[in-house]
């Protein structure tokens, strides 16, 4: 009797297999993956806070205006130069995930000097330099005027101000937020279904989560432009 009920398995099993094979095809591919991040708002647009007509400069001397993030997925931060606290380890991590999303075409990382006065264009290159990304068109290292830029991380839900009671003489957030390719912030939901908004890149475990949801974006950015 156990030889036929064997034998009705091994067709089972038989009969499973493709479609077994099909489901975890479009689980690699991302065809069943619904997961996506929560649209916050708007950021430098969002109202009373319209910047769309702002215009800096970027370490390699070219303009940054509002335009320049727009069809890209960015990662925005803020420092100064000669920070002496917390901006070496927030750009020491930001590198690492500049680095593991190098190959996504749709990601860009943009830091904003809070010290403008300072960190000019030629201060900035140097900057990039020391972090081994002089090189890099992924990384955009942002000065200017200076209540633009505060503006803008007010925009961003972000703090920048100086401090005289600060090292270094600034106060800024040590986080990054997402901004997607219509200029929206974008975030995940965290094991509370709260949403998570900003990521402290000063601790390694909310860089891992960064990477992991810069490449959901870019999976559902492209399916967009796929017309999914």
């Amino acid at each position: 009797m156990a030889r036929p009920v064997a034998k009705k398995l091994i067709l089972a099993a038989l009969l499973l297999l493709p479609v077994s094979m099909y489901l975890g095809s479009l689980v690699i591919s991302g065809a069943v993956n619904f997961r996506t991040l929560e649209i916050l708002g708007p950021g430098p647009s969002a109202p009373g806070q319209d910047l769309s007509g702002f215009s800096l400069t970027q370490s390699n001397g070219s303009p940054w205006t509002a335009d320049s993030m727009q069809g890209r997925i960015a990662v925005v931060s803020f420092f100064f130069s000669s920070c002496p606290t917390v901006c070496p380890a927030m750009n020491f991590h930001l590198k690492q995930a500049h680095d593991r999303m190098y190959a996504f075409k749709d990601v860009v990382f943009v830091s904003f000097s809070i010290d403008p006065d300072t960190d000019t264009p030629e201060v900035l290159e140097a900057y990039k330099q020391r972090f081994d990304v002089g090189g890099s068109p992924k990384w955009k290292f942002i000065t200017g005027d200076r209540e633009t830029i505060y503006r803008l991380a007010q925009a961003f839900y972000l703090s920048a101000s100086p401090d005289s009671a600060a090292e270094g003489g600034f106060s800024h957030s040590q986080s990054a937020v997402i901004v997607d390719w219509d200029g929206q912030l974008r975030s995940r939901l965290d094991d509370q279904n709260q949403v998570v908004g900003a990521y402290d890149v000063s601790q390694p475990v909310q860089v891992d989560e960064l990477v992991e949801d810069l490449r959901v974006l870019v999976k559902e950015y492209r399916q967009k432009k796929m017309g999914k």
